[in-house]
């Protein structure tokens, strides 16, 4: 029984294999017999397609306006605008070239102008070559760019005159570290040749560059390294004066000396053109142009203000020099101390609001000091709390001879002498004149919510620094 039973099981499995396989077979078949008849449909159909097109392309081309000779190359040289089409006001029709290369009859459509890469109006080209037409060297120059290449070579040379003036000052500063070693830290400054007093060349430096320093050299244009040292100097206004023996430069010959700077005294103004000279950007002999971009800018410092102005230059952390109008005049003091904390453009103090002071430096002459910081009352702060015009004083420094003629802070200072004073420079110089006498000053003081007038008498000091 079981023999039958797997006979029977053996004989079933057998017909169910024959029925199975020839089905999948067949179906193999007719896949293969249906791709082979799509790629043959497929080539005849492309050399069909293949044929018309090139028979009519030109046909097709005409009737739906795909003519490549419209088409511009496009690259990455200079890109230039197409003009206005004809009729538009402004627009003038360039003359196409002759006797150069083949011009097409095609008329060019509306809005798009095929300019020959020989002439682009507006760009100046110039080729030191052979013309392929003409052969002969002919440079093609705008005179407008031409002009501004011309402005710009006049600049170079200036600076490269005015640079006669500067000499690098080295500043060195000595030390003992926690180890007991000696160590010196060197930085550099650039100064400006005022002149001589028959036995000192005298440079005018930036304090803020040379403050804390133990020695000093100056290095001039033959290379040449001597060492100087501090003539004056003034913390309230942050210059230095170093000075050089004339002695010790006789030997130099005199074309390698520094030229005398010239100073412009009148204000400066928005807008003029200007250049920096020195180390304005971490290069020390480097140049950089711009213009005035702020004017109407002052800081207070002890007994007086000093105007600054502000440019369009990029402002370096550690950088000085001195700023030149295009007449090759020295018309400012790059100064990081002496502005209202602006930052990122390159701030100067104006010399014609301290020539006064420059002059008494350099013949080492004291200024005079009384202890005082203060504002002008303008109309806007007189008109809204009521105050009388003069000057405000925000701080008396303690033991100073302000302090000791009894001025306060919030007083207005009315009258100098018998002066009336509206501005802190004006206070100053007429502290100035008055020396170390003792001199009258009216002022204004709040006194229980009334403002009256009170007369003291103050003695001004000198100071050299």
């Amino acid at each position: 029984m079981d023999e039958n039973k797997e006979r029977e099981h053996t004989e079933e499995q057998q017909v169910i294999q024959e029925q199975i396989v020839p089905k999948k077979n067949k179906n193999w078949k007719r896949f293969g017999k249906g791709l082979v008849r799509a790629v043959i449909y497929g080539v005849v159909f492309g050399a069909v397609g293949g044929v018309t097109l090139v028979l009519t392309g030109n046909l097709l081309i005409e009737k739906l306006g795909l003519d490549n000779s419209l088409r511009q190359m496009v690259g990455i040289g200079t890109a230039t605008q197409a003009p206005a089409p004809t009729g538009v006001p402004g627009h003038t029709t360039q003359p196409m070239p002759t006797g150069g290369a083949h011009t097409s009859d095609t008329p060019t459509p509306p809005g798009l102008t095929v300019t020959p890469s020989k002439t682009t109006p507006g760009v100046t080209v110039t080729i030191d070559g052979n013309d392929s037409e003409s052969g002969k060297d002919t440079p093609v120059r705008d005179e407008t760019v031409q002009g501004f290449l011309n402005m710009y070579s006049g600049i170079a040379q200036l600076s490269e005159e005015l640079e006669k003036s500067l000499v690098r000052i080295t500043a060195i500063t000595e030390g003992v570290d926690w180890f007991e070693e000696a160590y010196e830290t060197v930085g550099n400054a650039t100064g400006l040749y005022v002149g001589d007093n028959g036995r000192d060349m005298l440079f005018l430096v930036n304090l803020d560059s040379i403050e804390g320093a133990t020695k000093f050299n100056v290095t001039f244009a033959n290379g040449e390294t001597l060492p100087c040292s501090i003539f004056s100097y003034d913390t309230n206004y942050r210059l230095a004066v170093v000075s050089v023996r004339l002695s010790a430069v006789a030997h130099i010959d005199k074309e390698l000396l520094p030229c005398s700077a010239k100073f412009a005294l009148n204000e400066v103004e928005v807008g003029a053109p200007v250049m920096v000279l020195g180390n304005p950007n971490g290069h020390p002999g480097a140049m950089e142009l711009g213009m005035i971009t702020g004017t109407s800018q002052v800081v207070q410092v002890t007994d007086d203000e000093v105007s600054y102005f502000t440019t369009g230059i990029t402002e370096y952390a550690d950088g000085d020099g001195f700023v030149y109008n295009l007449s090759g005049e020295v018309i400012g003091i790059v100064s990081r101390s002496l502005n209202r904390g602006e930052q990122g453009v390159i701030t100067a103090a104006a010399v014609y609001g301290m020539h006064g002071i420059i002059e008494a430096m350099l013949n080492n002459v004291p200024r005079m000091y009384c202890g005082l910081r203060m504002e002008a009352v303008d109309s806007v702060m007189g008109g809204k709390y009521k105050l009388p015009e003069g000057i405000y004083v925000t701080e008396v420094l303690t033991g100073s001879p302000a302090m000791y003629a009894g001025i306060k802070n919030g007083d207005i200072i009315t009258t100098v002498g018998i002066v009336p004073v509206t501005d802190v420079r004006q206070f100053y110089e007429e502290i100035s004149k008055v020396g170390t006498q003792s001199v009258r000053i009216i002022v204004s003081r709040d006194a229980k919510g009334e403002r009256k007038e009170q007369t003291l008498y103050i003695t001004p000091e000198t100071r050299l620094h």
